[in-house]
């Protein structure tokens, strides 16, 4: 089967104004790009006794590692159909069978990159604030490992005070370390003492956005 064709009639069938892009098996596979950044994968596969069509759908990339780093990996979405059905009718079934669920997978995921995203500008936005009266720089966070995600931003700080400051991304709390002269630890400790009593750190609910 010509799958550039089968690709390029599927997406006329398809709602709204899809584009074609190559795959990495040449002549046996497409992407089909949605209206809403869908990334639909049609592959034409005969290394089994009967020959079909496997269609999957994935996120951006994107989305996906920031998934994984949050310790949420991407389900799958992937139905298959045989090869004998016109281009309409297999547009039909992605339709019913895979879209559906598909983006309210990539939803949910757009809803926490965005959560994420606010979070980094507040966490930026106080450790800037912290690092001007000091004259202090900021370090912001390096991608974190799979399934690790803390994402802190770093103040560090010198002076008669030397330290640093960190600032989750949530902005919740803010944990300093220093050392000082101890010519001027008592001055310090009198200082600190002027603050209010903390609250008990709690410890956040798990994240379980998107979980399927």
């Amino acid at each position: 089967m010509d799958i550039g064709e089968f690709a390029a009639a599927m997406a006329e069938a398809l709602d709204g104004t899809w584009t074609i892009e190559s795959g990495y098996h040449g002549q046996r596979d497409r992407y089909l790009i949605g209206p809403d950044s869908e990334q639909v994968h049609v592959c034409y596969s005969d290394w089994e006794k009967t020959p079909r069509l496997r269609l999957s759908a994935s996120l951006p990339a994107e989305l996906s590692t920031i998934r994984h780093r949050r310790g949420n990996p991407v389900p799958s979405h992937e139905i298959t159909v045989s090869p004998t059905k016109t281009p309409e009718k297999v547009a039909s079934e992605a339709t019913r069978r895979l879209l559906p669920a598909y983006r309210v997978t990539l939803a949910e995921s757009r809803e926490l990159k965005q959560r994420l995203d606010n979070q980094s500008a507040a966490r930026d936005r106080l450790a800037y604030a912290i690092a001007g009266p000091l004259g202090a720089t900021v370090q912001h966070p390096r991608p974190a490992a799979t399934g690790c995600d803390p994402q802190e931003a770093v103040v560090r700080y010198a002076g008669p005070l030397a330290g640093t400051a960190t600032v989750a991304r949530n902005a919740g709390r803010v944990a300093f370390t220093f050392s000082v002269a101890s010519d001027h630890a008592a001055q310090v400790a009198a200082f600190l003492a002027t603050f209010p009593a903390a609250e008990p750190a709690t410890v956040p609910a798990p994240d379980r956005t998107a979980k399927s």
